[in-house]
């Protein structure tokens, strides 16, 4: 299977001005709006929790910052679901764990199964699961523990299958008296975005410390910094600690700074198949075409030592990472190959339950009942 030298972005239609102006937002401008909306999140808001929480009626409608800081409802009629001949656009971010979505295109497994996907670079400071339940993109990879509040709020997206583990990191430079969840209370951290997956994450195990991980009145200062940064701010004695997905936060490990803490691997799944609602419900079957051929690329990666430098140096080499091949190479070999639907579904409850301790979501909830909600049973028997 040739390799392809450029990968195809997918860029929506232009928001006409009238639109802005008029207030007007429709099922096909939504997605474009909702684009708008990448400003990075000042230290210690919630606004992007928020406004999930805004979310009504089961995904029918949510909210999104438009313009000037207007609140504008946004009606998802999703009537705009892409045809079969259409393009399937995937959010690639620029984490080395999206490997398996790598590797699936590139060896061709999405062609072989008749899907025309292409890969969509995304800004760090995009709302990308805002953007993915609006329609602009039909899938992501992303840590599902980042997924449960988003869904539980009513956002419309499904999760399918799970891909390995072992990919988000807490670290400290090597000088920190801070060596675990429980030493950081009153620490200051920083963090992509409070809708990260690595934010997502450690608050289970700071909760689980006893602390308050609240952004507004908890027991963590939380600092957004931009990815590429998060190395230099902590080296600089800016922040206490830092966490975020391979390979923003190794980069200091690797240089010899820093020291990791506390991570993942421990975890049967980190990574997920995110797919936009309508498209799971309009078209199950090449919902289910997707996913199998997304898992086929974390076995690519599961079956040799060789593959997985294949697909470190097709990261580097279509800057998908921006990071060294070597870096990307030694990350490849740290997690856990483990590719399934099933045992991803199994997996959900439990981490609902380890959620529910920091306050996302409400304590009350049946995780088994949001664990049918998060999830979507393709019929994938893996």
């Amino acid at each position: 299977m040739s390799v392809p030298q450029n990968t195809p972005d997918y860029t929506p239609d232009d928001v006409p001005d009238s639109a802005l102006a008029s207030g007007a937002v429709t099922a096909e401008n939504a997605a474009a709006i909702l684009a708008a909306d990448d400003g990075p999140e000042p230290a210690g808001s919630r606004s992007r929790l928020s406004r999930r929480r805004l979310l009504a009626a089961g995904g029918l409608a949510t909210a999104a910052v438009v313009g000037g800081g207007a609140w504008l409802t946004l009606h998802r009629t999703n009537s705009g679901v892409v045809g079969a001949a259409e393009k399937l656009p995937l959010v690639i971010g620029g984490d080395i764990c999206a490997a398996p979505l790598y590797a699936a295109y590139h060896q061709g497994y999405f062609d072989d199964a008749g899907l025309n996907v292409t890969l969509a670079h995304t800004q760090r400071t995009e709302d990308t699961k805002d953007a993915l339940s609006a329609g602009k993109y039909i899938g992501a990879p992303g840590i599902f523990f980042s997924w449960l509040e988003p869904i539980y709020n009513g956002i419309n997206a499904k999760l399918s299958a799970g891909f390995h583990s072992g990919c988000l990191q807490l670290v400290v430079n090597n000088d920190s008296a801070f060596n675990s969840y429980a030493d950081l209370k009153g620490a200051t951290i920083g963090v992509p975005s409070l809708s990260s997956s690595a934010f997502a994450y450690f608050s289970i195990g700071l909760a689980k410390a006893g602390i308050n991980v609240d952004p507004e009145h908890g027991d963590i200062t939380w600092t957004t910094i931009d990815e590429d940064s998060l190395g230099t701010r902590l080296t600089n004695g800016d922040v206490d600690a830092i966490m975020g997905s391979d390979p923003a936060p190794l980069l200091p490990v690797f240089n010899g700074t820093a020291r990791i803490i506390e991570s993942n691997d421990a975890e049967p799944f980190c990574c997920s198949v995110a797919l936009n609602g309508d498209f799971v419900a309009k078209r199950p079957d090449d919902a289910k075409a997707l996913t199998e051929a997304w898992l086929k690329g974390s076995d690519y990666l599961a079956a040799s030592e060789a593959n997985r430098k294949e697909i470190a140096k097709i990261e580097v080499d279509n800057n998908y990472v921006a990071a060294e091949q070597s870096l990307v190479e030694q990350v490849l070999e740290t997690y856990g190959w483990e590719a399934s639907a099933t045992a991803f579904r199994e997996a959900i409850e439990p981490g609902i339950e380890d959620f529910k301790l920091t306050g996302y979501i409400d304590a009350g909830i049946d995780a088994a009942e949001l664990a049918d909600t998060v999830y979507t049973d393709l019929g994938i028997n893996r």
